[in-house]
């Protein structure tokens, strides 16, 4: 009804005969725009960091790190990556997704591909394939990919190529683990894990806390089988919580 009213209201003629001596322009409400569809770049925030280098850095030195979940699983990403540049000797076509230790996007890819070239006197985009290349060079290319991951820390990319490539010779793929922590539910923690390397020379992890009814109750996996210490713990933080 509301509407029908503004738009008889918005006619010339009604304007006229109603409100001779006022000039009134009506006006579209100002959310009544196409709103912009296309993604915004801020170009003063930096989108890639140096903290997923770190901590693959810290995860190839200590082989075992602890960090939030949302971090770790792009930790096992990279960590995998990283493995797999150190064992691969044949060129595949999907080295050049990586620029400066970095995994790029579709979009990234493509556009990295496309070239300016002179055609008949106009400048054209034109789809310029990646360049074959030799087993020799390839590893070495890799081996360039796998220090800027580790941000050029030579000593992590000889523990890679030493005590890592003879771990790991005969497995490929899912070298690294994570291990969520058990957290209660609208938690004011964050979500944590444990990312390790698979078949480390490490101690087992400790015990974690088990989260019963919404709450951390015991420390352990065995519930039932718990000392009296234990129990007495449990009641002390469901008290206080």
């Amino acid at each position: 009804m509301a509407a029908v009213l503004w738009r008889i209201a918005g006619e010339s003629v009604f304007q006229k005969s109603v409100l001779p001596c006022i000039n009134m322009i009506p006006v579209r409400y100002k959310t009544h725009r196409k709103f912009p569809t296309r993604k915004r770049i801020n170009p003063f925030v930096k989108l890639r960091t140096d903290l997923i280098k770190r901590l693959v850095l810290a995860l190839v030195q200590h082989e075992r790190i602890q960090t939030t979940h949302h971090k770790a699983l792009q930790l096992k990403k990279y960590g995998d990556l990283v493995i797999t540049l150190m064992q691969r000797q044949h060129p595949p076509p999907d080295l050049d997704m990586i620029e400066d230790g970095w995994v790029l996007t579709e979009k990234e890819a493509a556009e990295k591909m496309i070239k300016k070239r002179l055609i008949n006197r106009m400048s054209k985009k034109i789809v310029v394939p990646p360049q074959v290349q030799g087993e020799k060079e390839y590893m070495q290319r890799c081996k360039k990919i796998a220090l800027e991951m580790l941000l050029g820390n030579e000593e992590a990319l000889d523990k890679l190529y030493t005590t890592l490539k003879e771990r790991y010779k005969d497995r490929y793929g899912n070298f690294v683990q994570i291990t969520k922590i058990p957290n209660p539910p609208r938690s004011t923690f964050p979500n944590m894990a444990y990312v390790e390397l698979k078949d480390n020379s490490l101690p087992p992890l400790p015990k974690l806390p088990v989260v019963k009814n919404g709450k951390w109750v015991v420390y352990g996996n065995d519930v039932d089988n718990i000392d009296d210490k234990l129990q007495e713990e449990s009641a002390v933080v469901q008290s206080q919580n």
